[in-house]
């Protein structure tokens, strides 16, 4: 059986152009003035920290270290201002172009034991952390400086994995981690980790750092829908993780999934995709009478659902191969929107299950589906596995019997079909995929890359029709896919602003 296509979108990376400061606090409370040797090294890094060529900007930044640390006794009356002074200059050192992370202490103004090496970084945290020990108010005071290196570091990492260098990418988000942890736009990085670790199949790690993600992002009423979507993200992996053990172990992982999403649910009541995941878990720990009184609610007043909402509930039930339950919430959901174009396909998919009982009505799906997604050989293996099915089952009367008998010449049909379908799924030359079609009131965005399977660069023009649940055309597009080069893929996206209504989308089969 074909893979189910999932509604539910993955976070993306995103790159921190412009981080919120947070409130300054009131209550941290620190004396800049005395001794001289801070004062003296506090106006250093603030003047340097606004004016001064590189070169000028380091020598101050070098000389506000040795000022605070050069003898440390005379600070010591007042050692929280000498920290944060330090913590701060250290960030500044480290800013600098063409500063490596780790350095001879000499060289930034240490005259203590000159000769080691110091973490520019990781001594910075350790001053900070010292400061907000002291009074945690200061957290307010800290982060500013914390946020100027993470920022930096953050998006280095996100071009990093963009490049491919996933290895790298992940020892600078650790690292942006390390100097801004638990604030709340921290999860900028988590979400980046959590990408990596899914790419390294470290499936417990993303887990981990979707679900810090999620926990950042509560309270922010800006970020209500990505908690959202990291919320359901986390109990998806859960359930993958949870499906690779047996018995009790499995039971106690789907119960660790309800338990996550029960809580969420407190917050949102009623957020239907919240209440299939669980469906889903409950359905793979065994437990088939709660699930289904979930989906049957959804069957008998499909009404007070979207399409959305019953098409991913049928993705939830294929998941834990309800196939028959699966097919019901297919069918409600295209009946509200007929041109779904993953809702036709995972139909489509479940129908293949003869054991559903609905073999005979693939074909009038797949002619819906391909006159959406013409160029997706996806659809071909369907058709395959649909003629498999017929073959397999008129082999038994076509035993022992020659063409033209009917039961002979229909068995040959159906295998000359698998084979011709076979033959359009490996050998297309070309295949559109999308890997989001998302809806905001009237804006709408399509995205997904064209792949050309054949050896000579190709360029293409992909003839876009966006459709509302009725079938009318709302917009059209024509999208330029230029120089996509022999075995490889090019990206593509569109925009549509100002219609609402639109449901779904199909694109126009390319000249031969």
């Amino acid at each position: 059986m074909s893979a189910i296509r999932s509604a539910s979108l993955t976070l993306c990376l995103m790159a921190v152009a412009a981080v919120p400061a947070s409130a300054q606090g009131a209550e941290c409370r620190i004396d800049y003035g005395k001794p001289g040797q801070v004062k003296d090294a506090n106006k250093a890094v603030e003047t340097s920290e606004v004016i001064g060529k590189p070169e000028d900007k380091r020598k101050a930044f070098v000389r506000a270290v040795t000022l605070v640390t050069k003898e440390p006794e005379k600070v010591r009356s007042n050692q929280v201002a000498a920290n944060m002074v330090l913590g701060r200059a250290l960030i500044d050192i480290a800013g600098l172009p063409d500063m490596p992370p780790t350095v001879r202490r000499g060289d930034v103004g240490f005259t203590l034991d000159p000769e080691a090496t110091i973490d520019l970084l990781a001594s910075a945290d350790s001053l900070l952390d010292g400061v907000e020990a002291t009074n945690p108010a200061c957290r307010d005071e800290t982060e500013p400086w914390r946020r100027g290196p993470y920022s930096v570091l953050v998006n280095d990492a996100v071009n990093l994995y963009n490049s491919q260098d996933v290895d790298s990418a992940e020892k600078l988000v650790r690292r942006a981690l390390m100097i801004y942890d638990n604030y709340p736009v921290a999860y900028f990085a988590h979400n980046i980790l959590g990408n990596i670790q899914q790419a390294k199949n470290d499936m417990p790690g993303a887990i981990g750092s979707f679900r810090k993600v999620a926990e950042l992002m509560k309270g922010d009423t800006a970020t209500i829908e990505d908690r959202k979507t990291a919320t359901i993200l986390v109990a998806q992996l859960m359930i993958d993780e949870g499906e690779k053990v047996e018995g009790a172990e499995r039971t106690a992982a789907m119960n660790d999934v309800v338990a996550y999403l029960q809580e969420f649910l407190k917050e949102f009541p009623g957020d239907i995709k919240a209440q299939s995941a669980i469906a889903t878990a409950q359905l793979k720990s065994g437990d088939v009478a709660a699930a289904r009184r979930l989906y049957d609610e959804m069957l008998q007043n499909p009404d007070k659902y979207t399409d959305l909402n019953l098409l991913e509930a049928g993705v939830g039930a294929a998941r834990a191969t309800q196939n028959a339950m699966a097919a019901q919430l297919f069918e409600a959901g295209l009946k509200k929107n007929p041109y779904s174009r993953d809702g036709l396909f995972n139909l489509a998919t479940v129908y293949s299950d003869s054991s559903v009982g609905k073999l005979d009505e693939m074909p009038a799906v797949l002619v819906r589906l391909n006159a959406l997604d013409p160029e997706n050989p996806d659809n071909a293996q369907l058709a395959a596995l649909y003629w498999q099915a017929k073959a397999r089952a008129l082999r038994a009367p076509a035993e022992g019997k020659d063409l033209p008998d009917p039961a002979a010449v229909a068995f040959k049909n159906a295998n000359d079909s698998l084979l011709f379908y076979f033959d359009k799924y490996q050998n297309a030359k070309v295949k559109v995929t999308f890997n989001l079609f998302s809806h905001d009131e009237g804006r709408h965005i399509l995205a997904g890359a064209i792949e050309n399977r054949s050896d000579e660069e190709k360029s293409y023009t992909l003839k876009l029709e966006f459709l509302d649940a009725a079938g009318a055309v709302l917009d059209s597009r024509e999208v330029a896919v230029e120089a996509v080069r022999g075995k490889g893929s090019k990206p593509f996206r569109v925009e549509i602003t100002d219609k609402p209504g639109i449901a779904g989308f199909r694109y126009t089969k390319f000249p031969s």
